[in-house]
C-alpha cells in the first residue's frame, strides 16, 4: 500500500534539487507543485455554497469521494512513498490534510533566511528577463519586485505561513521535520539521513556527483509558464550562489520578521 507523505516550506529553499535526489530512489516519488491539496480546497468551498448540496446534503457520498482523491491521483504512480509538494502546513490545508490523508501525517519542510530567498528570485530574474516577476510588475524596480515578492497573498509567504502554523501547532516536531537550506548544502548526507529517520524508509545511496533535472512520472517542468531555469539544479554540485544585488533595509527587516522557525 502507497504511503502519501509531504513536502512544503519556503521556495528557493532547495525544493528542487531535493526532489532530484530524492526520486534518484525507485522507491520514492516526490512530486512537482501539485494540484491535490487545491483541489481539495476547492472542493470544500463547493460544498459550503453550492445550492444542490445543500438541498440534498449527502455527506457520506462526499467523503467517500474526496478521500478517494489523494489515493486516485497517485495510482498510475508505481513508488510506494509519494511525497506531494504543496502548503500543506497552512491552517485550511492541514486541516483537508487531517480529513483525507490516507496515513498518518508526515511533512519535509523545507526553510531558508527569507532575505536568501528573496535575493535569490531577484537574481534569478536578472538573469532570465522573462518571467512571471517581471510581467507582475510590469519590469519594475528592485523595490517593487520584493514587494511583489513578499505580498502577503504570494507563493513565499504562503511558504512561511505554512511553516509557521507547523511550528506552533506541532512544538515537539513529531509531525514535521525542518530542513534549513544552509545545511542541506552543507551537509547534504546528513540530511538525507534525518529525512529518511523521519519518513521510516530504508536507506538509499544517493548520488550527488550526478543530480539529474527534475523529472517524475515521465514528465519534466514547463517553465515556459513561470520563467526559464526556475527549477534548473547544477548536476554535479549542491551549492549556493553569491548574490550581488542590494535589497531595500525595510525588505531586509520584514524578511527577519518571517524566519519564524529560528
Amino acid at each position: 500500500m502507497k504511503k502519501f507523505y509531504c513536502l512544503s516550506g519556503i521556495p528557493r529553499a532547495g525544493n528542487t534539487i531535493l526532489s532530484c535526489i530524492l526520486n534518484q530512489n525507485p522507491n520514492i516519488a516526490v512530486s512537482a507543485n501539485s494540484l491535490v491539496s487545491e483541489t481539495l480546497f476547492k472542493l470544500e468551498k463547493w460544498k459550503e455554497t453550492d445550492t444542490a448540496f445543500q438541498n440534498f446534503p449527502d455527506e457520506r457520498s462526499y467523503n467517500s469521494m474526496t478521500k478517494s482523491i489523494i489515493p486516485s491521483y497517485y495510482s498510475e504512480w508505481e513508488q510506494d512513498y509519494i511525497l506531494d509538494r504543496s502548503t500543506w502546513g497552512t491552517p485550511d490545508n492541514y486541516k483537508l490534510l487531517q480529513k483525507y490523508s490516507p496515513n498518518e501525517i508526515k511533512i519535509i519542510c523545507l526553510v531558508r533566511d527569507v532575505a536568501e530567498v528573496v535575493s535569490s528570485f531577484i537574481d534569478w530574474s536578472d538573469r532570465n528577463p522573462d518571467n512571471y516577476i517581471n510581467k507582475g510588475t510590469n519590469n519594475g524596480s528592485i523595490l517593487e519586485k520584493c514587494e511583489f515578492l513578499v505580498h502577503p497573498h504570494g507563493q513565499l509567504i504562503k511558504g512561511v505561513l505554512s511553516t509557521k502554523h507547523l511550528e506552533e501547532i506541532d512544538p515537539e516536531r513529531n509531525n514535521h521535520i525542518l530542513v534549513d537550506y544552509q545545511d542541506l548544502v552543507d551537509n547534504p548526507q546528513l540530511q538525507l539521513e534525518r529525512i529518511y529517520n523521519f519518513l521510516d524508509i530504508s536507506h538509499f545511496k544517493h548520488n550527488l556527483k550526478n543530480i539529474k533535472q527534475f523529472k517524475v512520472n515521465g514528465l519534466n517542468y514547463d517553465d515556459s509558464v513561470v520563467g526559464k531555469n526556475l527549477h534548473k539544479v547544477r548536476p554535479n554540485k549542491i551549492e549556493k550562489r553569491v548574490y550581488r544585488t542590494e535589497i531595500p533595509q525595510y525588505i531586509l527587516d520584514k524578511c527577519k520578521e518571517f524566519n519564524v522557525w529560528k
